[in-house]
């Protein structure tokens, strides 16, 4: 066996063994996705997950949303009726989203209010300090705030004027 042919046997073998350990890599990523996946009848991780966080449920893209009755229900503040309410988190980012309604006879003028994120004891755990825009009578508009602070498990939340 000449020296050139040693090389290509050492070239074969090299990618042979390359491409063992990219399969091996790829079946266990593969096989640690699958464990991952929600199964609500195997007790496992999910089920740790829904015990320490009552309030969320987690949706396939890995998105957080709160599910507390109390949290989602109709708000008010003063005229203005605060429903479709949703909080989730992704990414790092804990975000509220809702339609607000002023349901008065006059215009909302723009202003920066306080939403406190309750816990389960009624503990703040975050305030958000979202702008609310000019709203005239009957009209619906989004109010959206985020933080970086991962509370999308909170059982409720107060909104108020910002001092």
């Amino acid at each position: 066996m000449n020296s050139n042919e040693k090389r290509w046997i050492v070239l074969l073998i090299a990618v042979v063994l390359i491409a063992v350990v990219l399969i091996v890599a790829l079946v266990n990523a593969n096989g640690k996705d699958n464990e991952n996946l929600e199964n609500p009848n195997d007790g496992g991780t999910s089920q740790n997950v829904q015990d320490e966080e009552q309030y969320t449920a987690e949706l396939g893209d890995g998105t957080k949303i709160n599910t507390s009755e109390d949290f989602n229900k109709t708000k008010t503040y003063g005229d203005l009726e605060i429903t479709n309410i949703q909080f989730t988190n992704k990414n790092g980012m804990t975000v509220l989203l809702a339609d607000v309604t002023n349901k008065g006879e006059s215009t909302h003028e723009e202003e920066i209010v306080t939403i406190k994120i309750l816990g389960e004891n009624g503990e703040v755990l975050d305030e958000l300090h979202p702008s609310l825009g000019r709203i005239e009578p009957g009209e619906t508009i989004e109010l959206n705030a985020g933080t970086s602070a991962d509370v999308a498990n909170a059982k409720d939340f107060t909104i108020e004027a910002s001092k």
